[in-house]
């Protein structure tokens, strides 16, 4: 999966087009946590992601501070991006339980990282984002879980 969107990007590459600047986009976030995504430039080569998205059965809010490496492999329009946050959660328990542990509590609350890659288009306002998001749990109990995603947002 990871070489099919790796390949599509270097499609849109390979036409030309040009990356625009942006000061924010929103947008919705597919993968094995689906939900919304606000990104805002913070300065340089910085910036907020906040992201809302179901999990078990509830909703996570995590955010999300990334520093951006532009132009890698010499385009300007592609940018490699890593950084790191925080996450905290409701969820249905007694969904969870059944499926992966003896969680009583439906509240969780932990540390995040990301990587990703990130195509913005010059001719329309889209932006394409490709990421993981290693995550710890540390309430109720350290756990260890990950989320990748496609994310598609409209720039202004």
């Amino acid at each position: 999966m990871k070489k099919a969107i790796i390949t599509t990007l270097v499609v849109f590459i390979g036409y030309g087009m040009m990356a625009q600047d942006y000061k924010a986009a929103i947008g919705f976030r597919g993968g094995v946590v689906q939900g919304l995504t606000f990104k805002a430039a913070v300065g340089g080569n910085t910036a907020f992601d906040l992201i809302v998205a179901t999990h078990y059965h509830g909703l996570n809010l995590t955010a999300l501070y990334e520093i951006h490496s532009l132009n890698i492999f010499g385009v300007d329009n592609l940018a490699l991006f890593y950084g790191f946050g925080g996450h905290v959660g409701f969820y249905n328990s007694n969904y969870y339980r059944l499926h992966w542990g003896t969680y009583s509590n439906g509240f969780v609350f932990g540390v995040a990282g990301v990587i990703g890659v990130e195509y913005t288009f010059d001719e329309i306002p889209i932006n394409l984002s490709v990421d993981i998001v290693p995550s710890f749990n540390v309430v109720p109990e350290f756990w260890y879980w990950q989320r990748g995603a496609l994310s598609i947002r409209y720039v202004f």
